[in-house]
């Protein structure tokens, strides 16, 4: 029963939410992950970008997420980025604009079954050493940073994932590290419940320098709303992390519906 109790909670997955709902559904469970001790001797210096660097080796067959969601399989657990064409980006113009998703969107399984997610308009351009960066300074590519980040943060091995977190979020510092450090421990398997979001919008008033991204996830009675600050420094868009890092581990709102989201499942 914990298990299924456990299930439920992570269909909300795809924010820091659920890392707060793994602390409190499994807060008997003492046993830490099997965490990789050395990242040097698992995972090998990668980098996929293009046009310069296309891959050589053809994809595997696909697979799904925890939920029958659809994820590509790259020989790369850190994933591939894929050819980028700003031209087949969503025109600003269209009326659902801030809910359509990138073009060529695909959620690739990362590290664990951790469902990563790339396209080929929005980026990310980059993927080094196991983190992602150029996404495109957009909302498409604001909400792709969120679900990168989350994803990176909670299922890329030991020494990688805190560098996502240094590189990806700006803010928390310490405090931060030591948040997901401790959900982590206290959640086996945590990749696996990384899945792809049921709904995916930007919220009105996005400015180029400060989008809220917001995703949904079904629970058992709905859908539980994450928001996630996503601020552009430095060239790439950065989760900006409240003063309390408590907040990203808040409850989410609820609604019994995805009407005002788009549906960013991934492509054939």
């Amino acid at each position: 029963m914990r298990s299924h109790r456990l299930l439920i909670i992570l269909l909300a997955s795809i924010s820091a939410i659920v890392i707060a709902a793994f602390v409190l559904t499994i807060t008997n469970d003492d046993s830490p992950r099997d965490i990789p001790a050395d990242p040097g001797s698992t995972i090998a210096p990668t980098e996929r970008t293009f046009p310069d660097l296309p891959p050589t080796t053809a994809p595997l067959p696909p697979t799904t997420d925890l939920f029958g969601n659809r994820l590509e399989v790259p020989h790369d657990e850190s994933g591939v980025a894929l050819p980028q064409d700003p031209s087949t980006r969503p025109e600003p113009t269209r009326p659902d604009y801030l809910i359509t998703p990138p073009a060529w969107m695909q959620w690739q399984r990362g590290w664990g079954g951790a469902a990563l997610p790339v396209s080929g308009s929005d980026g990310p351009a980059r993927i080094h050493y196991g983190i992602a960066t150029g996404f495109a300074h957009t909302p498409q590519g604001a909400a792709l940073a969120a679900a990168d980040a989350l994803a990176r943060a909670l299922a890329a091995p030991e020494g990688v994932w805190q560098e996502a977190v240094r590189e990806r979020y700006y803010g928390g510092g310490q405090a931060l590290l030591d948040r997901f450090s401790r959900s982590r421990k206290r959640t086996r398997d945590a990749a696996r419940y990384v899945v792809v979001p049921d709904g995916v919008r930007i919220q009105p008033g996005y400015r180029d320098d400060l989008a809220v991204v917001q995703f949904a996830a079904h629970d058992n009675i709905g859908y539980t709303i994450s928001a996630w600050p996503m601020a552009w420094i430095d060239g790439d868009w950065r989760v900006r992390v409240p003063d309390n890092v408590e907040i990203l581990w808040g409850p989410g709102a609820s609604t019994s519906s995805l009407a005002g989201f788009g549906v960013w499942k991934g492509m054939s």
